[in-house]
């Protein structure tokens, strides 16, 4: 019985590659991979995903879909992962953000936020295989469904036209404005909506 069913066995080869890979990596070369990843954490947004079931094929595909958002897609092995959200003073509400096939995707600029999210969601849905674990924006945690709303989000400039006229009243928060991360932009167009909301009411 165990022999037929290691025949019919047969291994994610992405995983295999992946995982041989990192096997190489001497322990010196691993803290120095944690610690320039823990780097990227701080000074950048990230996405995590679990990617067991995915080819090569749709990795790459994945990775040049995302290119246009400057944003990079790297499987890492979990343990590396830990240390380099410790590295980054950074902590999960998800303790499975480390857990499985990890890859993270990280952001250039955190105005293309809102662009790297819509790629990501919809190529995950065309390929359930892809799943979404979270991930961190100016530092705080965002869970899958925080991931999807923002994939909704307009780009910096949309967000941008629907400010104009309401928080222009000086020039404090004209620079605001003009140089706040789209993630932020998207909480201050909510506020305002609402603050309209209740003052017709």
């Amino acid at each position: 019985m165990r022999t037929h069913l290691a025949a019919r066995y047969v291994p994610d080869r992405a995983l295999v590659f992946i995982a041989n890979y990192f096997m190489k990596l001497s322990k010196t070369d691993k803290v120095e991979l944690s610690k320039k990843l823990g780097d990227e954490f701080k000074s950048r947004d990230v996405f995590f995903t679990s990617f067991q079931g995915l080819k090569f094929k749709n990795i790459n595909t994945l990775k040049e879909n995302l290119r246009p958002a400057k944003s990079k897609f790297k499987v890492m092995r979990n343990t590396i992962v830990s240390h380099a959200l410790s590295n980054a003073a950074l902590k999960a509400d998800d303790a499975g953000v480390a857990k499985g096939p990890t890859a993270v995707i990280t952001m250039d600029s955190a105005d293309d936020i809102t662009k790297a999210a819509k790629v990501l969601l919809a190529f995950a849905k065309e390929n359930p295989a892809l799943k979404v674990k979270g991930g961190f924006i100016s530092s705080r945690w965002l869970t899958p469904k925080d991931l999807e709303k923002l994939s909704k989000i307009g780009s910096k400039t949309e967000l941008l036209s629907q400010l104009a006229g309401v928080l222009y009243s000086n020039l404090a928060q004209i620079r605001w404005v003009l140089e706040a991360p789209t993630a932020k932009l998207a909480y201050a167009v909510e506020a305002v909506r609402e603050k309209k909301a209740t003052a017709s009411k």
